[in-house]
C-alpha cells in the first residue's frame, strides 16, 4: 500500500490508545525488578532512523550485558514496517527511534501498536512537554552557503530570495516526497501564511501575488519553478555546498545542521544563515516509543532510560545540531543551546501537520514533476 494513502486512511479512523506513562500520569514501578527481569529476557530489537542508536546500544550492552540489535531504516520504511508487522501480529521489534512523529503518531501510536513510556531520568529531568511523546532529542535544519563565495557576509535576507533569478538552479533541498519532516515543516509555512506573505512584502516592497491557496504553497511552487536541485541526501548537499574551489557553488535549504561537524574534517567552506527571515530553518523531535506487545519490554525500558542520560546521549552530542531535553547537556563546542534555536526557528503543530501534509506533498509533486 502507498505510504501516504496508508497514513491518510489511519488518520481518518482517529483511533486513540492509552499511554503506559505520560507527563503527570507516571505509573510507579519497581526499577530494581525491571533491571532483574530485563537480564532474563534476551536480546532487544530496535528500529531506528539513525546509526547513532547502534553506537549507544554498544555502550549500553557493555554496561548491562543486555544484547541490542539495531535495524536502521529510513523514516517512511521504519513506520511502514513497524505498522505492517504490528497489524499482522508480529512481535519482533521492541521499541522504535523515530523522526517523523506526525506519521508515527497516526500509524503506530493512535492505533495502539506502540505506547509512550517515560523512564526515571526523563521523568525527573525532562520538561513535561517533552515527555509525551518521549523526546530523545531535537534536530535542526538550516539554510547554508559557501564562505569562499561569500567570505564577508551572509547572502540570505529572506526565504523568498530563493525564488528569484539570482538563485535559479542553485539551491539544493532533500526531496520532500521522501522526507516526512520536510512535509511537516512546510505545513507550518501553510499555517503561518500571513507571516510568510508579510516577509515577502517587507523584502520586495509589494504584496505577494498568489496563484496558490496560501503563501506556503505559493513558495513551494515558485521555489520549484526556479529550478531547485532535488537531492536524496543531506550529506551530499552539505558537501556540495561547502566544497572548496568553486566559482559558482550551490546553496542549501533544510539540510541538517549536524553536517557542520564535518567542516574541519573535510575542510568545507560551509556556513549556516543566521539572518534569513522569517525563520532560520526548522527543528523536529526524535521520539522513543515502546511496542505495546514487546517481547522484551523491560530491556526496552532500560535502554530508553539509558538514552535519556548524558552517557546514553553521547553519540548524538558529538556534533552541533542535536539537543537533548536533559538540561544537563552542554551544547557542542561552538553551537548554541536549543533554546536559542527554538526562538529563531519554526517547529510545527502536530495536528495541523497531520491534516495538511498531504496538501503540501500534492503541491510539491505537482510542480516537481514538471
Amino acid at each position: 500500500m502507498d505510504f501516504m494513502r496508508m497514513l491518510r486512511g489511519v488518520a481518518a479512523l482517529a483511533v486513540t490508545a492509552g499511554l503506559v506513562t505520560a507527563g503527570g500520569m507516571a505509573v510507579a514501578e519497581d526499577w530494581a525488578q525491571i533491571e532483574a527481569d530485563a537480564k532474563t529476557e534476551g536480546a532487544l530489537l530496535v528500529y531506528s532512523t539513525t546509526s547513532r542508536t547502534a553506537k549507544a546500544a554498544e555502550a549500553f550492552s557493555a554496561d548491562t550485558g543486555i544484547a541490542v540489535e539495531v535495524v536502521r531504516l529510513g523514516e517512511q520504511d521504519l513506520i511502514q514496517r513497524a505498522y505492517q508487522e504490528a497489524a499482522a501480529g508480529v512481535r519482533d521489534v521492541d521499541m522504535i527511534v523515530a523522526e517523523d512523529w506526525v506519521a508515527a503518531r497516526e500509524l503506530l501510536s493512535n492505533t495502539g501498536y506502540f505506547v509512550n513510556y517515560v523512564p526515571p531520568t526523563a521523568r525527573e529531568l525532562f520538561p513535561e512537554r517533552h515527555q509525551d511523546p518521549l523526546v530523545l532529542g531535537f534536530i535542526n535544519r538550516v539554510f547554508g552557503y559557501n564562505t569562499d563565495k561569500h567570505p564577508d557576509a551572509d547572502p540570505f535576507v529572506s526565504v523568498w530570495d530563493l525564488t528569484t533569478e539570482d538563485y535559479r538552479g542553485r539551491v539544493m533541498i532533500r526531496d520532500v516526497a521522501i522526507t516526512g519532516e520536510h512535509q511537516n515543516a512546510f505545513t507550518e509555512w501553510v499555517r503561518r501564511s500571513d507571516e510568510l506573505a508579510a516577509d515577502y512584502e517587507a523584502r520586495f516592497g509589494k504584496p505577494l501575488e498568489m496563484t496558490e491557496a496560501n503563501a506556503g504553497l505559493e513558495f513551494i511552487k515558485r521555489f520549484l519553478q526556479n529550478d531547485a536541485i532535488i537531492m536524496t541526501s543531506d550529506t551530499k548537499i552539505s558537501e556540495a555546498i561547502g566544497a572548496p574551489g568553486q566559482d559558482n557553488p550551490p546553496y542549501g535549504m533544510f539540510y541538517v545542521y549536524s553536517k557542520h561537524r564535518d567542516v574541519p574534517l573535510q575542510d568545507l567552506r560551509l556556513k549556516d544563515s543566521r539572518q534569513i527571515s522569517p525563520t532560520l530553518g526548522y527543528y523536529y523531535p526524535i521520539v522513543l516509543q515502546l511496542s505495546a506487545n514487546a517481547e522484551h519490554p523491560n530491556a526496552a525500558k532500560m535502554f530508553m532510560e539509558y538514552l535519556g542520560t548524558l552517557e546514553g546521549f553521547a553519540p548524538w552530542a558529538d556534533s552541533p545540531g542535536v539537543y537533548s531535553p536533559n538540561p544537563n547537556q552542554v551544547p557542542f563546542d561552538g553551537d548554541m543551546p536549543f533554546a536559542w534555536w527554538e526562538e529563531r526557528m519554526w517547529g510545527y503543530d502536530l495536528d495541523f501537520a497531520a491534516e495538511n501534509r498531504g496538501i503540501v506533498l500534492d503541491t510539491w509533486l505537482k510542480y516537481a514533476q514538471r
